[in-house]
Order: structure tokens, then sequence, then C-alpha cells
């Protein structure tokens, strides 16, 4: 009896955990899809002479409409501030990929 009651107990618990799971894994799956625009515009934009920032902020701009997936999925209800957030950790995280360029050039 106790083994049944135990056995209950363990399969609610991992019902309870499998929608957030598949959400995790959405969550992941609009970042990477974010992260490989920003890496992927990175040559597109970087001329090897304007302000890594500017590069990267052009860079962001180009991967808007990821970066609104992932914030509608994210923050489904997000707010100005939430938003403009996401966008600068956007530019910043497309600076960093512009920064990593320069210091690895492809030949």
């Amino acid at each position: 009896m106790r083994a049944i009651v135990v056995a209950l107990i363990v399969l609610g618990v991992g019902a309870c955990t499998w929608p957030t799971n598949v959400g995790l894994k959405r969550t992941d799956d609009f970042q990477a899809a974010q992260a490989a625009c920003l890496s992927g515009n990175v040559a597109q934009f970087d001329d090897g002479t304007s302000p890594p920032a500017s590069i990267g902020r052009y860079v962001a701009m180009s991967c808007s409409v990821e970066t609104s997936k992932l914030i509608q999925y994210v923050i489904p209800y997000a707010n100005q501030t939430e938003r403009e957030a996401m966008m600068l950790d956007a530019e910043r995280r497309a600076t960093s990929y512009v920064l990593s360029a320069r210091a690895h050039p492809k030949s």
C-alpha cells in the first residue's frame, strides 16, 4: 500500500514538471534562434573600423524578429521597460559577437 502511495506521488510530481520542461525547451529554441541570427549577421555589418557597439546595434536591429519572438514567449505581457531591457541585452550580446569576430578573424 505504501509503495502505491509513493508511486502516485512521484507520478504526480513528474506530471507537474512536464509542461515546465517543454516551456524551457521552447525558450532554449528561441534563444538559440536569436543567437544564431546575431552571430550570423556580424560579418554582414562589420566593416572592421566602426565602433563595435554601433555594429552591435545594427546587428541587433537586424534580428529584431527573433528577439521579439523570444520576448513574446518569455514575457507574454511585457511592458516597455522589459522590452527595452531585452533589446538592450540583444545589443550587448551582438557587440560581444563583433568583438569576438574581430579577435578571431576568419581567413
